[in-house]
């Protein structure tokens, strides 16, 4: 392998953006796979996480790992998400006439590099043959807000923070910046979401970047917003997406691959964002590490070097606690529906309450509810299934129980709520989680969703997710509602309340219809 750093390619407006270029050993012309990430580019947790890039170009791939504009080598000023269709778009030409190139490129990469993948492909550069991406999005503006009317707090700090901060510090050759903040990333977990968002001082310390506050405001343009997302339907090239059923990013990738135009294949595993080993909080599955660099070459040896490949499935998904891998034509999804009622008595049960009583559920800022795993991105805060008692425990937690399970249940499929409420305020957050209780009392996480409350009384219908996960005969299903979680989203600074009438429903689309004692 051959490395060329800090290749130069230059943008329509002339910035020029710095990649270093890794060649295959020996003469020839190759195909380039393109990765662009606003990350270290020389650091192998963020060159190699996705794909080992020895492999790669020992299998005959041009690898070119370019820094997006204002970042590290490259020129510029960055703000997220609004260069990455045109830069992407001349990258992607300018890639293609590398020496030792032959004119067919690939992207690759994972989270905001698999936005600059769909960015990029969006624009239909005519040297782009393939992509990859993994754990991405389309709209940069709503999933980093939080598209459910909640913005997730936590996620916002811990990126700007922990990713972002260091190389802005350079930038602005501040030598005492970095001393600032380094008490404050030394422990970070410690200062999210405290204080004021507004002034939380491991950015003002490090002088803040402008797009931090126009996040937390929603300061942007009308223009600029869309700058930040893309169309997927106008994304004609074949897509390859990988997703995580604890991912923060798990729907906005499955809604890339339900309206991707082109030829397209998923892969769904038990996976976190940070961790695609099969460890999955306090949970391991097993055989649910896949050779993602295997995998790729697959894929573009397929599209870039023509190569007949075997027909399959465009669908791969793990079936958690089943403990094995299914593909199908299309997303799991069960074909029985299961209505449960929430009974005032803590009851999940199929059959409706006599008497549709209330609960009030209370919520104090000074003592929230904590986030334990699930689909987050947070410092310090690990995404994934925990044993949930002790949140469940809480007098601010509402929880529904099932009778256990005389045999086996695949949940196959989506969860939605509709709730029947009151609450103190319209624009208070509604939190459902759904667990697998094990006959030893220990609660285990399977999906969780939090949702802006628009409206103060009525119905709610709440999408809780989706999943792919075997209850095991014994267990019970439970649900639980709660009006916080911190430090994922913000406390808010005044006591709150919600009423959930005896009405409310859970609907389950499953593989199977569950079958409960008596």
């Amino acid at each position: 392998m051959r490395i060329e750093e800090q290749v130069e390619g230059r943008m329509r407006d002339g910035t020029v953006l710095r990649a270093d270029v890794y060649r295959p050993d020996g003469s020839g012309s190759w195909p380039a796979l393109l990765l662009r990430l606003p990350y270290d580019k020389t650091t192998r947790h963020y060159r190699e996480t996705f794909a080992e890039v020895e492999r790669l170009t020992v299998a005959g791939y041009v690898v070119v790992i370019q820094d997006v504009r204002g970042r590290f080598a490259s020129e510029g000023e960055f703000y997220p998400f609004i260069y990455e269709a045109e830069d992407g778009y001349d990258s992607v030409e300018w890639a293609a006439r590398l020496p030792e190139v032959n004119g067919r490129v690939g992207m690759i990469g994972m989270s905001y590099h698999g936005f600059t993948q769909v960015a990029a492909a969006a624009g239909q550069p005519p040297s782009l043959v393939a992509i990859a991406p993994m754990m991405a999005f389309a709209d940069g503006w709503s999933t980093m807000r939080g598209d459910r009317g909640v913005f997730e707090i936590g996620k916002w700090q811990t990126w700007v923070a922990e990713s972002m901060l260091p190389d802005h510090l350079e930038r602005l050759e501040d030598p005492e910046g970095p001393d600032r903040i380094s008490r404050y990333l030394k422990d970070l977990p410690a200062w999210l979401g405290k204080g004021n968002p507004l002034t939380w001082p491991p950015v003002t310390a490090a002088g803040l970047p402008s797009y931090y506050n126009d996040f937390l405001l929603g300061n942007v343009s009308e223009e600029t917003r869309e700058r930040m997302q893309v169309n997927p339907e106008s994304i004609k090239v074949p897509a390859l997406f990988l997703a995580g059923w604890y991912d923060c990013f798990l729907e906005e990738t499955i809604d890339l691959y339900q309206r991707t135009a082109g030829p397209v294949e998923l892969w769904i595993g038990p996976w976190t964002h940070e961790d695609q080993s099969g460890q999955a909080g306090d949970v391991f599955f097993p055989d649910a590490q896949v050779d993602r660099t295997a995998l790729f070459l697959q894929w573009f040896d397929r599209w870039l070097r023509d190569e007949k490949a075997p027909p399959r499935n465009p669908v791969h998904y793990y079936v958690m606690n089943a403990g094995k891998w299914r593909s199908g034509t299309k997303i799991p999804e069960g074909n029985s529906e299961t209505v449960f009622y929430m009974h005032s008595d803590g009851l999940l049960f199929g059959d409706a309450p006599e008497q549709a009583s209330s609960i009030r559920i209370e919520h104090d800022p000074d003592y929230p509810v904590p986030t334990i795993g699930g689909n987050i991105l947070m410092s310090g805060f690990p995404a994934g299934s925990f044993d949930q008692q002790e949140v469940q425990a809480r007098s601010d937690v509402l929880v529904y129980t099932s009778a256990p399970l005389q045999e086996n249940w695949e949940m196959l499929g989506t969860a939605q709520a509709r709730l029947w409420m009151n609450a103190s305020r319209p624009e208070l957050p509604i939190g459902l989680r759904i667990s697998e209780v094990q006959p030893d009392g220990s609660a285990w996480n399977v999906m969780d969703s939090l949702e802006g409350q628009p409206e103060a009384a009525g119905k709610r219908v709440i999408d809780i997710g989706r999943t792919a996960y075997w209850f095991s005969a014994g267990s019970r299903l439970r649900v639980e509602i709660y009006l916080s979680s911190f430090p994922r989203i913000e406390n808010g600074t005044s006591p709150a309340w919600a009423e959930i009438q005896g009405s409310s429903q859970l609907h389950v689309i499953a593989g199977t219809l569950p079958v409960f004692t008596n």
